[in-house]
């Protein structure tokens, strides 16, 4: 379900009205110069609980997680990890999938864009990617590189604003503006 409520900024606090309790937000908040700041919720897809002992993730996992997304070949020419987290058992990663080359039924410099979360698992020895569980934030066909660059650059990843749930006695919430020092999604 997609719910779009807007809130209002007074000072460094945003307030947000008429929520509806027990739910969780990915929070956009539009600044004055057109960034947005873009809530993603980074948390596990299911309620599995993580496993005891497991161990922060290593230049190793980090090593598996890339290697699954960048270098197995498909149609995307671009593929990033914009954002990672986990541990030694589990990730989840905010990855930007781009076709800008040419493809079937591609009109002059178009450009697909596509942002995703994907889930990971180390099992068996090695990283694997959880199939049919990734999520679609945003996906966009651009006209050209010009309009891509101009939409697609001025959202900034913010985990801060992901996942947030209004309490199941409350309709309303206010957050402190976190300071936009993150992930943006521009090439």
């Amino acid at each position: 379900m997609k719910l779009e409520n807007a809130g209002q900024v007074r000072g460094q606090e945003v307030v947000f009205g008429n929520l509806l309790p027990d739910t969780a937000y990915d929070l956009a908040i539009t600044l004055d110069d057109g960034t947005v700041l873009q809530g993603v919720d980074m948390g596990w897809y299911n309620e599995e609980e993580i496993k005891a002992g497991t161990g922060p993730m290593t230049a190793d996992d980090r090593e598996g997680v890339r290697a699954i997304i960048q270098d197995i070949k498909d149609i995307y020419n671009k593929k990033d990890l914009l954002l990672v987290k986990g541990d030694h058992s589990r990730a989840v990663v905010l990855t930007r999938l781009i076709i800008d080359k040419d493809f079937h039924a591609k009109v002059g410099d178009e450009v697909i864009w596509r942002i995703e979360l994907w889930y990971f698992k180390n099992q068996y020895g090695g990283w694997e990617k959880i199939s049919q569980v990734n999520k679609v934030l945003r996906r966009e066909r651009f006209p050209n590189h010009a309009a891509y660059e101009a939409a697609a650059g001025k959202i900034k990843w913010t985990p801060e604003l992901g996942g947030i749930r209004v309490p199941k006695d409350q309709q309303s919430l206010t957050l402190k503006l976190p300071a936009p020092t993150t992930r943006t999604s521009s090439p």
